[in-house]
């Protein structure tokens, strides 16, 4: 068996000791980021400078640190670097999930965008969730939420274009969906269910997100309905997992 006396605070790798290399250069900066020892903005080193003073080759590395952000202690983004993660924000879903005011609800700024937009034929599992007949037309919009100027949330939503016409161009006037909602005269509107899962990002979604596609995104599909009942919405949306925590509201 044999170790690495680089790592500080007498931390050390143990090879041959049945633990994982690269589970032990997770739980050796697992406690470094515990003890704040990177600096005010959190900031981790390179993959290549952990690689030297591990000992390891970047694939190791790189395996430790998709480790950390599974945990929610990094968040590993593309272009910048790997910093440590502040804490997760507790997103509700609920009858009433609103972005805006979730995010407010915690202290945090939320910016919300729409990215694309077109007109398409609704395919079946999307004609279903809407109860309208498949090829209908939909409007398919792509929009991207940030908070605090990190990115959150991408989501693809479906309306009817029939009832909505012209939704794209309302909504950019407006800058809300909720406000652009009201212009069709739906006041208010409720989530008719939602189901939520893991998976690895598809490469659009990670680039949205500035994250791996190694990184585990949250995955949320559902159904909003008008106050009596119809379907004005099928969507799913992709949550960056160390950003972000979700929380079901079980309401009365």
């Amino acid at each position: 068996m044999t170790s690495n006396d680089d790592a500080p605070g007498g931390a050390q790798l143990e090879r041959g000791a049945g633990v994982a290399v690269w589970r032990q250069i997770e739980q050796i900066l697992a406690t470094e980021i515990a003890a704040k020892g990177f600096g005010e903005d959190g900031r981790l080193p390179s993959e290549g400078e952990l690689a030297k003073r591990f000992d390891v080759n970047r694939h190791t590395v790189r395996r430790a640190m998709l480790g950390l952000a599974a945990l929610g202690l990094v968040s590993v983004e593309q272009g910048r670097g790997t910093f440590v993660q502040p804490g997760a924000i507790d997103y509700s879903i609920g009858k009433r999930t609103r972005f805006t005011e979730n995010l407010q609800r915690h202290q945090h700024s939320a910016v919300g965008r729409l990215l694309a937009s077109s007109r398409v034929k609704a395919d079946p599992t999307v004609a279903k969730a809407l109860g309208i007949r498949a090829g209908a037309l939909v409007y398919r919009l792509e929009t991207l939420h940030e908070s605090d100027g990190v990115p959150l949330t991408y989501a693809r939503s479906w309306y009817p274009a029939a009832r909505f016409a012209d939704l794209p161009t309302v909504m950019e006037r407006v800058d809300s969906t909720s406000k652009a909602l009201a212009e069709f005269g739906v006041r208010d509107y409720l989530r008719k269910w939602s189901r939520i899962g893991s998976v690895l990002p598809e490469p659009e979604v990670a680039r949205r997100l500035n994250i791996n596609r190694q990184q585990p995104v949250l995955w949320v599909e559902n159904v909003d309905v008008d106050m009596d009942g119809v379907p004005i919405k099928y969507g799913i949306t992709h949550f960056a997992a160390d950003r972000v925590q979700l929380m079901v509201e079980h309401e009365g």
